[in-house]
């Protein structure tokens, strides 16, 4: 299947399953303890076989309403920018995930001050994205699979544009809370 950039890929797998971003057609960006929020290709090939991480019997592909956005190319420019600028200096925090299972996935008062924290960073670096590997310059610092993604979508889309600002608390909102979110907001499975 086809990926567009922005589509959102839900693993269900283990405890809490995976959540990954389309970067391109090609690419799927995640984030992971192996590898940090990172690209890794869509196919792989194994013994002249080829797969694909989409097509996995118990993944599901989301894509959001990209008719509903005016300037759909420029916000799928705008949210690769923002997943690289996210990648070059986050690492993957396993007491993040484990945070996960304490608080509200709901977007309250906390997850407006993280979210305003980090847009104030990428703002201050987007002129010069070099600058977001550097100690002290990340967007953020350590991530989850589904943070990642949320705060990526966040950055990318003004607070409160549904249903392309993604209204969940990325630090408690497990891949499956997400998967939720969006069957629940007009993204489409494909």
């Amino acid at each position: 299947m086809p990926l567009e950039t922005g589509d959102i890929i839900y693993m269900d797998g283990g405890a809490f399953g995976h959540i990954g971003m389309a970067y391109d057609a090609n690419t799927v960006i995640h984030a992971q303890m192996q590898g940090n929020f990172h690209k890794d290709p869509n196919q792989t090939m194994e013994g002249g076989r080829i797969s694909y991480m989409v097509d996995g019997p118990n993944t599901r592909v989301f894509r959001p309403p990209w008719a509903k956005c005016a300037n759909a190319d420029a916000r799928k420019l705008e949210l690769k920018q923002v997943a690289d600028a996210i990648a070059a200096g986050a690492v993957y925090g396993a007491y993040r995930a484990v945070r996960l299972l304490i608080g509200s996935s709901d977007f309250g008062p906390g997850a407006y001050g993280r979210f305003m924290k980090y847009r104030d960073r990428y703002n201050a670096n987007k002129g010069t994205p070099a600058r977001f590997a550097e100690a002290g310059r990340e967007v953020i610092k350590t991530v989850t699979c589904s943070e990642a993604v949320i705060v990526t979508y966040q950055l990318s889309f003004p607070l409160g544009e549904k249903p392309f600002f993604i209204g969940l608390d990325g630090a408690h909102a497990m891949p499956r809370t997400l998967r939720t979110w969006l069957a629940a907001n007009g993204w489409t499975t494909v």
